[in-house]
């Protein structure tokens, strides 16, 4: 054998990747499919040796393989390469015989004639591995989850405690109250408040989707009846809200979607621009699901308040006095994801914004 050829098959016998050869002898015959070459990584996959496979044909060898599912879609796949002479990734499938079971990651390449090229790699610890990391993942997340639900709940008693003897010194001693204790009473007081909004926010945001059921929900409809609830807001804003006509009937959590809608349209009339009417327009296309936005000529924030604005606790501006807990646009993401959606903005500082989120259920 020539020393060119020596170190090729060296290479291709030595690689950690499975290489196999086959020729489909008829395109009519599933059970024509001949080896013609495979590396040494198959033959142990196979527990085979090279006597017992080259030059056979594969219903000799493995006739397990038409009795599967996926052993049968791969040897049709081997048929379709080499007739329509191009490349299919199968991705993750799975292979046993008497001997071997395991997971691998398949593709299979058009060489030339009737031949194609098998490429395989064992990904079954891989996969156990990534299995095992997402079941500790959900785990921990539960655990979470049931945490700071119970973080959340247990707090309420000892703020309601606190705001109560706070009231009980003020009506006790109301005679007697200075300015200087007053306002330490009262900062007390509001800093309590202040606390147990975020408490009754974290509680909301954990029931998210726990006792709701997907429905089938108007679009239109859900937004005027969150106009309703802003009514105040909007009239003391002056608010104009622009909604496009055609809004679809759709499958969603109904009570979830209309707090999505409720805290976006809260926040383009929150952070509007000082002295200048805010203007909302609502729009959705047909496109990856159901895709809203929702556009304002406010404030608009910088690039990189855009790559954090989603997070637990996180405020557009720590500094203003605008008020707000930074829980709302969390809820806002886990309401999308719990709709196999996704939500962003497109937002320039002093411009105004635009929240788009999709709705796939």
């Amino acid at each position: 054998m020539p020393y060119d050829l020596r170190i090729l098959e060296h290479v291709v016998e030595s690689s950690p990747t499975g290489i196999g050869v086959f020729r489909v002898n008829d395109f009519n015959d599933l059970k024509s499919i001949q080896y013609v070459y495979i590396n040494r990584i198959i033959l142990h996959e196979m527990r085979k040796t090279k006597e017992e496979v080259f030059g056979k044909y594969i219903h000799e060898v493995a006739p397990e393989a038409y009795e599967h599912e996926v052993g049968l879609q791969v040897i049709k796949t081997y048929r379709d390469v080499a007739l329509f002479k191009g490349n299919i990734n199968l991705g993750v499938v799975e292979y046993s015989n008497s001997e071997v079971a395991g997971l691998y990651d398949c593709s299979v390449h058009y060489m030339y004639d009737n031949y194609i090229l098998l490429k395989l790699e064992n990904v079954t610890d891989v996969e156990k591995e990534v299995k095992e990391r997402t079941s500790d993942l959900v785990q921990k997340n539960n655990e979470l989850e049931h945490f700071s639900y119970m973080a959340s709940h247990d707090l309420q008693e000892p703020l309601n405690s606190l705001n109560m003897f706070v009231d009980l010194i003020q009506d006790i001693h109301s005679d007697n109250v200075n300015d200087e204790l007053g306002e330490i009473l009262n900062f007390v007081s509001e800093s309590a408040k202040r606390m147990k909004k975020v408490t009754t926010t974290l509680l909301d945001y954990n029931r998210l989707g726990i006792e709701s059921e997907i429905k089938r929900v108007d679009t239109k409809k859900i937004i005027e009846e969150v106009k309703l609830d802003l009514k105040q807001r909007i009239k003391k804003s002056n608010a104009k809200i622009y909604i496009q006509q055609d809004l679809p009937e759709l499958k969603a959590y109904p009570t979830e979607l209309r707090l999505l809608f409720q805290n976006l349209i809260s926040n383009a009339i929150k952070f509007a621009k000082p002295k200048i009417v805010p203007e909302i327009h609502i729009s959705v296309e047909n496109k990856n699901g159901w895709t809203f936005s929702i556009r304002d000529n406010g404030i608009g924030m910088s690039l990189k308040e855009n790559e954090n604005i989603f997070s637990l606790f996180h405020r557009v501006d720590k500094s203003s006095d605008i008020d707000g807990s930074g829980i709302g646009l969390a809820h806002c993401k886990k309401i999308t994801e719990l709709h196999n959606g996704k939500i962003w903005v497109d937002s320039i500082e002093g411009k105004g914004s635009t929240f788009h989120f999709n709705i796939n259920t």
